[in-house]
């Protein structure tokens, strides 16, 4: 991304999270003068034991009370000035899919989505919406929790994870980008994790003499990032777990919005290394931005 977004699709299930998306993408899109597009998805029912005709008005009496409720988030819009907002209701089997399609028919630069946070056993058995069009889409992706904070006033503070890898770099680019029309200041944060050995080294992890070496050079590396990157920013080297430091780190009292990069792993990697950026997305307390890779 080298501009701000000029086209932006909020999805809607008419939740809480989703409530709070909708108010963040309305102020984006009248800090940016962008097009918003309000996007619900209806679930097609596949259920063996209805018949056809039965599930297509069964169907239809959801879609009629959805498309009420989605006009009357279009009317909240038109009260306000400078927005340009259109509803859609699209019918589909995934919704993420319908998400990610929709935005790129659209020609969305963003995409504004809620997320419920669920963790444990919650999340084993229903996974995240946001984290699905996360992991599939080509534009950035905003996601805003149902209990964050979306206002972004006075001067933000942006916080940007970096692994000195080119998809953290296009990260801090756009990051970049955000913080002039914003106003924000950023914040430059690497973790350097600690390495556990398997058992036979007779080490569980890295000396403290040889950590000291890597925060050092973490340092240098990274005040060099942030002056080639963006001239001038502020930068701090953590210890721990990548996810979880980044969480911890981006307290609500301290800063308004994460950007960070996300990484097309394949579904073998996926599988069995996850992502650090889901997790960030799963647990963060406030507004983050992924930043897809490519």
């Amino acid at each position: 991304m080298t501009d701000m977004p000029q086209t932006i699709l909020t999805a809607t299930d008419f939740s809480k999270p989703a409530e709070r998306a909708c108010d963040f993408a309305r102020d984006l899109s009248r800090r940016f003068q962008a097009q918003l597009h309000l996007l619900h998805v209806v679930v097609i029912f596949e259920d063996p034991h209805l018949e056809e005709d039965h599930l297509h008005r069964l169907e239809e009496l959801v879609a009629s009370g959805n498309d009420a409720r989605l006009r009357d988030l279009e009317n909240g819009s038109e009260v306000q000035p400078g927005l340009d907002v259109t509803p859609h209701m699209v019918r589909g089997l995934a919704p993420a899919e319908v998400i990610v399609e929709t935005a790129s028919n659209l020609g969305c630069e963003l995409i504004v989505m809620g997320t419920h946070g669920r963790r444990g056993l919650p999340h084993l058995l229903l996974g995240s919406v946001a984290e699905r069009v996360l992991r599939t889409s080509t534009v950035p992706v905003l996601t805003v929790r149902g209990d964050a904070d979306t206002k972004l006033e006075g001067t933000p503070k942006i916080l940007v994870p970096h692994d000195f890898s080119e998809a953290s770099a296009a990260a801090v680019r756009s990051a970049a980008v955000w913080a002039d029309a914003l106003g924000a200041e950023i914040t430059l944060l690497h973790v350097v994790e600690p390495v556990v050995y398997p058992e036979f080294y007779s080490v569980d992890v890295i000396s403290d003499d040889l950590m000291e070496r890597l925060v050092e050079r973490s340092e240098r590396a990274l005040g060099a990032a942030a002056k080639d990157l963006l001239g001038k920013a502020r930068t701090t080297v953590e210890v721990g777990r990548a996810a979880n430091t980044i969480v911890d780190f981006a307290d609500p009292e301290r800063f308004d919005l994460v950007i960070m990069a996300t990484r097309g792993l394949s579904a073998l990697e996926h599988a069995l290394l996850g992502s650090v950026a889901e997790s960030v997305l799963r647990r963060c307390r406030i507004p983050m931005l992924a930043v897809p890779a490519s």
